[in-house]
Formats: structure tokens, C-alpha cells, sequence
């Protein structure tokens, strides 16, 4: 077996000419898998195939609407010419870059146009309160840009993302990563719909992100019920120590 390989279902397309590629990842606040989740489910995207590794993580699950649903999936929308690789997992850190690079190949190979990146960034790194996302880009990209600014000059992108932009880079691949402000130490659907409205508006197409809010408020409100029951918690034992 290939370390790294596409397996399409029977009957996927083979050419992707003109189409774009989105992905994202499990990394802070798990921008990129919500956002990447949320628009096959949306779009009612069409899965096509598989991306296969060496050390495929041992891990599947099942949905009514996807059935046995692999580690790293790809799903097409055809209406939009848009394809999303939705990794479910990250790969194993031995052949993380190679799976990237192998992405990368695939995606030149069948002529994808440009790949765009869905990852968060720590909210800590805002420079004004009213700031939302910032972006990096490789080289070739020559596209629309969001209406931010760039990433800080200095910060790093970290992880399977930080792979898949260094080897379009290498390969003159047009890719666009971005990056909105999140909690990075919880899920965070709300920056998960920052990222899908600014990427809407990059591809000039329609998405409906009211479903992500609604889950983020649900998040937020049992994180202030919990901050309650912690603040109600710790002024009863500081009053019985008076």
C-alpha cells in the first residue's frame, strides 16, 4: 500500500477542473473541523472518495445521512464547484506533512484552482476588540483577500495546516488560510461561523450560519451557568471561614 492514497467511490467524478478546495482541521477551537463539517452538512454535499494513510487513525463513526464515516473524507458540491476534505481526525504525527504534500499533489493533479484554509487563531492575539479573523496566503494565491489584516508578523501557524500551506507554497499551489480570533480551549462554533461567512463571501455563494450560532450560544450559556455555580461555590466557603 501507497503511505499515502485517494480512493473515490464508485462512480465519482476523476476531474475536478475549475473547482476550489476547502479543509480545516481539529486545532484551536476546532475551528476548521466545525466549519468544514457544517458546510457538507449545509450544502448537502455528495461524499466522492477517501484519502487513505499508512497509519490511518483507528477511529470511524455513523451518521444516517453519510453512513460509516472514515477518518478523512472528500465531499463534492457540484452547483458550486466546491470540494471539502473534511478530516475528522488529525493524521499521525510521523506522516502529517506527507499526507499534507500528498493533498497538495492530488489537488494540482486534478485541477483545483486554489485551496482554502479554515483554522483559529487564540483571541489573545487581537489588536482591537472589534478585529473577527486575519489570514495568510502563499505566494502564487492571487485572489480575493478578506477585509482584515494579515497574519502578525512573527506568529506561527502550528500544525496540520501550517503543512498544507508550506507545501502549496513548494508547489505554487494558490492557497488562502483563514484564521478567525476563537477560544482556544474549547470548541468555538462562533468563530466557526466567522470563518464560513468570510469564506461565502471569497466564493461568491450562499451559506447559512444560524445553526452554528445557535449552537455557540448554547455553549456560552452553560459556561456562565458553570462560572455561577463555581462563584456560588467559592462565596459559600470564604463566608463559613469568616
Amino acid at each position: 500500500m501507497k503511505k499515502v492514497k485517494y480512493v473515490p467511490l464508485k462512480d465519482a467524478p476523476t476531474n475536478f477542473e475549475g473547482y476550489v478546495l476547502v479543509t480545516g482541521f481539529m486545532g484551536f477551537g476546532y475551528v476548521g473541523y466545525l466549519a468544514t463539517e457544517y458546510l457538507v452538512n449545509k450544502l448537502n454535499m455528495r461524499k466522492v472518495g477517501f484519502f487513505i494513510t499508512k497509519y490511518l487513525p483507528d477511529q470511524v463513526s455513523y451518521s444516517e445521512r453519510n453512513g460509516l464515516e472514515l477518518p478523512f473524507e472528500l465531499y463534492l458540491d457540484e452547483k458550486n464547484k466546491l470540494l471539502v476534505l473534511l478530516n475528522r481526525w488529525i493524521p499521525h504525527e510521523v506522516e502529517r506533512f506527507r499526507y499534507a504534500d500528498y493533498v497538495v499533489r492530488w489537488s494540482i493533479k486534478h485541477g483545483i484552482v486554489k485551496v482554502y484554509g479554515l483554522g483559529g487563531l487564540d483571541k489573545s492575539f487581537k489588536e482591537e476588540p472589534s478585529e473577527t479573523l486575519r489570514w495568510i496566503k502563499t505566494s502564487a494565491y492571487e485572489g480575493p483577500l478578506p477585509d482584515a489584516k494579515p497574519m502578525p508578523e512573527g506568529l506561527k501557524v502550528v500544525g496540520p495546516l501550517a503543512h498544507l500551506l508550506a507545501s502549496s507554497e513548494i508547489r505554487g499551489l494558490p492557497m488562502l488560510a483563514l484564521l478567525p480570533f476563537c477560544e482556544s480551549s474549547r470548541q468555538d462554533p462562533r468563530a466557526s461561523a466567522t470563518g464560513i461567512v468570510e469564506l461565502a463571501k471569497l466564493l461568491n455563494i450562499q451559506v447559512d450560519v444560524s445553526d452554528l450560532m445557535k449552537r455557540a450560544e448554547l455553549i456560552e450559556k452553560e459556561i456562565e451557568k458553570l462560572k455561577k455555580v463555581i462563584e456560588m461555590s467559592s462565596g459559600g466557603r470564604e463566608s463559613h471561614y469568616m
